[in-house]
C-alpha cells in the first residue's frame, strides 16, 4: 500500500503503465458523463489530472481518496496534514467525512457517529464498510415497492395494448391469438432495488473484511427476489424518487459514485480496478458553502457560484462567478464576497502581502468594483492548531478616494489533530467573528 499527500513525496508504484491507462480512462469517462467538460476542452484521452508519473515514481496532485489497482492499493490524503507528527489514519479519516457532511455534490449518508463507533485505517474498507451498513439498514428497515413497467404478450388483455409492438410482434409473426400488453405491477423487483443489488454485488469482491462481506451477503439475501442485471450511470440518473424516500434518495447517490468508477470489462461484476478521487479545492469551497447555509442562513442570504454578471458592460463579456455571496437578512444591505483559497499560507511576521498572492488580490477587487461591494474576505484553512490572526487591507479607488473596499484575510478552523470533537463550534464562532 502506498500513502501519499497532496503535492508530497514521490513514490514507487509496481506497474505505471497500467495504473496510467486505468487512470486516463476514469478521467476520460467523467468528462463524457459529468459537468467538467467546459473546464477541460481541448485535453485530448492522454489527459488525467489525480497522479504525476516519472517513470516508475508517482506523485499526488490535488485529489484525495484511494486507487485500488489490482493488488495495489494507493491512498491520498490532504495536504493540511502533512504537518502531523504521526500519521492517524482514522482521524484523517473522520475529518475527511465530516467535510462531506455540509458538500452537496458527494452525498455519503454516513453520521460522525457510524465512523466514531470502528476503527477501520483502510479508506476502500471503511467506504465499503460505511456503504454495505448503509445499503443494509435501508432495503432492511424500508423495503421499497414501485410501480414496474412491464411488456409482455398475453392472451388476456392487461393494462394497455402497445399497437405498434402488436403489428410487428404479433400480426406480421402470426400471433394473433397473442396481446402485447403494457402494464405496471407493483413489484419489490423494480428499478432501484437492481441497481442497489448490482452495487452490492461490485462491491463484495473487492473487501477483504469479514464484517464487510457479511453486511453484503446479508443485503443480497434480502434482494434475492431481485433480478441481478447491471446498470449504468444514465440508468441511475433516471431514478426519481419522491422527497418521502430521502433514505433511498441518499443510498442512489452512493450507488451512481460507485458506478462512475467502473471501467469496461469483461466481466459484468468486475471491480478490480475503481478509485474514489475528489478535487480538494471543490471540498473546502462546498463544505465552507455548506457550513454557511446550515448556520447563518437566518443572518445572511448564502449564495453560492453567483454567476448573474459580467466583468465587462460593453459588450457582456467575461462572466463572473464568485464562491460565495452574502447578503444581509437585516435589512443594513450589507455585502460580502468570500473567495476561499485552499492554500496553506506560510509568512513571516513582516510579510506585509501576509502570504496572500497578487493574483488572487486583484480577482476579488475587480469583482467587489463591479458588483458594488466593499466587503471582501479571502478564507484559507489553518495551517496550524493556533489560528493565524485576521488581517486586513485596503483598497482606495483612484477615481473616488471615498470609495474604500476592505478585504479581510482569515483562517478557519479546517483540521485539528488534539480538539476535532470540538471543530465545529470553534469553526462557528471563528465565522461569526471573521462577519462581524
Amino acid at each position: 500500500m502506498s500513502l501519499l499527500f497532496e503535492y508530497g513525496e514521490w513514490k514507487k508504484t509496481t506497474n505505471s503503465d497500467d495504473l496510467k491507462s486505468f487512470l486516463r480512462t476514469i478521467w476520460n469517462q467523467r468528462i463524457t458523463e459529468q459537468e467538467e467538460t467546459e473546464s477541460v476542452e481541448g485535453i485530448d484521452n492522454r489527459y488525467q489530472p489525480f497522479l504525476q508519473f516519472d517513470n516508475d515514481m508517482i506523485r499526488a496532485n490535488n485529489y484525495v481518496g484511494f486507487i485500488q489497482n489490482g493488488d495495489e492499493l494507493i491512498e491520498i490524503y490532504p495536504k493540511v496534514f502533512r504537518s502531523f507528527s504521526r500519521v492517524d489514519k482514522v482521524l484523517m479519516l473522520r475529518h475527511i467525512f465530516y467535510w462531506f457532511n455540509y458538500c452537496r455534490k458527494w452525498r455519503f449518508p454516513f453520521t460522525q457517529s457510524s465512523l466514531d463507533s470502528n476503527e477501520i485505517d483502510k479508506f476502500p474498507e471503511l467506504i465499503i464498510h460505511l456503504i454495505a451498513t448503509q445499503f443494509l439498514d435501508t432495503v432492511s428497515e424500508r423495503p421499497l415497492m414501485q410501480y414496474q413497467m412491464q411488456e409482455e404478450s398475453l392472451t388476456t388483455p392487461r393494462g394497455s395494448i402497445n399497437f405498434t409492438r402488436q403489428i410487428n410482434q404479433g400480426y406480421s409473426k402470426g400471433n394473433f391469438h397473442k396481446l402485447e400488453c403494457d402494464y405496471e405491477p407493483f413489484l419489490f423487483d423494480n428499478k432501484v432495488n437492481r441497481i442497489i443489488k448490482y452495487c452490492t454485488r461490485l462491491l463484495l469482491p473487492q473487501t477483504r473484511l469479514s464484517e464487510n462481506q457479511i453486511l453484503l451477503q446479508e443485503t443480497l439475501f434480502i434482494l434475492d427476489e431481485v433480478e441481478d442485471l447491471p446498470c449504468t450511470v444514465n440508468e441511475i440518473n433516471s431514478i426519481s424518487l419522491n422527497s418521502f424516500y430521502e433514505d433511498y434518495n441518499l443510498v442512489i447517490g452512493v450507488c451512481r459514485t460507485i458506478v462512475e468508477q467502473q471501467i469496461y470489462s469483461n466481466n459484468t461484476y468486475d471491480l478490480s480496478q475503481w478509485c474514489l478521487l475528489f478535487p480538494m479545492e471543490y471540498i473546502f469551497e462546498d463544505f465552507l458553502v455548506g457550513f454557511l447555509q446550515m448556520h447563518f442562513s437566518t443572518r445572511w442570504r448564502v449564495e453560492y457560484q453567483k454567476s448573474n454578471a459580467y466583468l465587462t458592460s460593453n459588450p457582456d463579456a467575461f462572466q463572473m462567478q464568485n464562491d460565495i455571496f452574502l447578503t444581509s437578512t437585516d435589512g443594513s444591505k450589507r455585502k460580502i464576497i468570500i473567495d476561499t483559497k485552499y492554500k496553506v499560507r506560510n509568512y513571516l511576521e513582516n510579510d506585509k502581502k501576509k502570504g496572500v498572492s497578487q493574483s488572487d488580490l486583484y480577482q476579488v477587487i475587480s469583482y467587489a468594483y463591479r458588483r458594488g461591494c466593499n466587503e471582501v474576505i479571502l478564507i484559507y484553512p489553518n495551517a496550524s492548531e493556533e489560528l493565524k490572526a485576521i488581517n486586513s487591507f485596503e483598497i482606495t479607488s483612484g477615481i473616488n478616494s471615498n470609495q474604500i473596499i476592505q478585504v479581510k484575510v482569515a483562517e478557519i478552523p479546517f483540521w485539528s489533530t488534539t480538539h476535532f470533537a470540538s471543530i465545529e463550534e470553534d469553526l462557528k464562532n471563528s465565522l461569526t467573528k471573521i462577519l462581524n
